[in-house]
């Protein structure tokens, strides 16, 4: 099937592992040429070779986007290499099991930086190039745990403001064809999971098992489906919004969770 995405130029955010590793792969599979920006040049770097095996144009930015001088230098770069910027996947991101009572200030702020404001920001960047390119795709990395509690108390409420942002933006910018949406995942196996000292190993430590018992029993309890997905399976769904048979969805906030979600709209 021809998604129409072949020799578009595509931003993803947070690239250089997981669900933005799988995302910058997969469009580059479709024609896509892509910038990989991420804060670990290295990785970002592993990407990039990866992606330019298919033969696409491919450019690795070393990006902290809780900065907005690195998102702006990030843009820019974008435009000067490839001329404009079609699609935008805000996916930076991180979090942690907190406590709601003892969640320091300042690491909320940090995250609120990291996972709302850097979004807008990166938004605000790119959409004068969509409007002078007649039109673009914003595809925001939100959560389930944006639409029901997760136990992660910061990550919670920013992922719920990137859906509320999400369809703010898509009503705001309709006019201009430019289609913004949300990707909800549910649990998925990338690092956030799977990395030492990451959610995994924090639930294993509260259920007194080993980390990948930890997140079977997680899986099981909670996941209709009785396992984690895959990087791949958020990226299909982010390069399916990023392509002309999408050209008909906006504002909408796409739940990728092995049936987790519970609400009914």
């Amino acid at each position: 099937m021809d998604l129409g995405l072949k020799g578009k130029v595509a931003i993803v955010t947070g690239a250089a592992s997981g669900i933005g590793r799988a995302t910058a792969l997969s469009l580059a599979e479709e024609g896509v040429n892509i910038v990989v920006a991420d804060i670990d040049r290295p990785k970002a770097d592993s990407v990039v070779k990866e992606a330019k095996a298919l033969e696409v144009k491919v450019l690795a930015v070393q990006a902290d986007i809780t900065k907005t001088e690195d998102i702006k230098k990030m843009v820019a770069t974008t435009v000067e290499k490839f001329g404009r910027v079609d699609i935008l996947v805000n996916n930076a991101g991180r979090g942690r099991l907190s406590d709601l009572l003892t969640l320091p200030d300042e690491e909320f702020k940090y995250n609120m930086d990291l996972m709302l404001f850097g979004i807008i920001r990166a938004c605000k960047e790119v959409v004068p190039h969509m409007r002078k390119g007649g039109g673009g795709r914003i595809i925001n990395i939100s959560s389930i745990f944006g639409k029901q509690p997760g136990g992660l108390l910061d990550y919670d409420c920013i992922k719920a403001a990137v859906i509320m942002f999400t369809k703010d933006l898509a009503n705001y910018l309709a006019k201009d064809n430019i289609l913004v949406n949300a990707v909800c995942p549910g649990p998925i196996r990338t690092p956030l999971w799977e990395s030492p000292g990451q959610l995994g190993d924090q639930l294993g430590k509260m259920l007194g098992k080993p980390t990948q018992e930890a997140i079977t029993w997680f899986a099981e309890q909670n996941i209709p489906l009785g396992r984690f997905g895959l990087p791949k399976e958020i990226a299909s769904t982010v390069v399916f919004l990023a392509s002309e048979k999408a050209s008909f969805i906006t504002g909408e906030s796409i739940n990728v969770d092995g049936g987790m979600g519970k609400a009914a709209i």
